[in-house]
This record gives structure tokens, C-alpha cells and sequence, in this order.
């Protein structure tokens, strides 16, 4: 319960100082929903997956790490943390497969 009073108050504070989109938040909710419904996906269904699961995390950190949304860079910037998301995400799952 502790632990969890700790992550609310690190979550709470996030969101208050930096320009955090909740629908992120809600996002990635709906991606741990999908690990519980499903474990398998065909064909390329898996990069909804990812963008549930892991590129929402790049997404959200982009205005944690300082860069304002009226930025010109800020379409390359997400564009980047989407494109490093799924990496993340595939790269996980492929070193996963000799496991399962």
C-alpha cells in the first residue's frame, strides 16, 4: 500500500509540473489491459501493441525532458521517441522468445 501511496505522489507531482497529455496515461492503462486479454498478435497488429504499451513511456518523457510542445523540433523529437519506443518494445519481446 506504501508503495503505491509513493507512485501516486510521484505520478501526482509529474503531471503538475511538466505538460504531460493524461491520454498518454490512459493510453499505456490500455496497453496493460491488452497483456491481460491477449498474448499473441498477427502480423503487424503488434505495433498497436507497442504504441500502447512502450511508445506512450517515450512520448511522456519528451516534455519531462524540457522540450516545450511549441518547440520546431518537436515533430522530429516525438517522431524519435516513437521510433525508439517500438525499439525498445520489439527488442524486448525478441529477447523474450527463447524464454516462452
Amino acid at each position: 500500500m506504501v508503495v503505491h501511496m509513493m507512485l501516486d505522489a510521484a505520478l501526482s507531482d509529474t503531471v503538475e509540473k511538466f505538460p504531460v497529455d493524461i491520454q498518454l496515461l490512459k493510453d499505456m492503462i490500455e496497453g496493460i489491459r491488452f497483456d491481460q486479454k491477449k498474448s499473441r498478435y498477427k502480423n503487424f497488429k503488434l505495433y498497436l501493441y507497442c504504441y500502447f504499451v512502450s511508445k506512450t513511456i517515450g512520448l511522456m518523457c519528451v516534455p519531462v525532458m524540457g522540450i516545450a510542445p511549441e518547440s520546431y523540433a518537436t515533430t522530429e523529437v516525438y517522431n524519435a521517441a516513437l521510433a525508439l519506443g517500438i525499439a525498445n518494445k520489439l527488442t524486448n519481446i525478441l529477447r523474450d522468445v527463447g524464454e516462452e
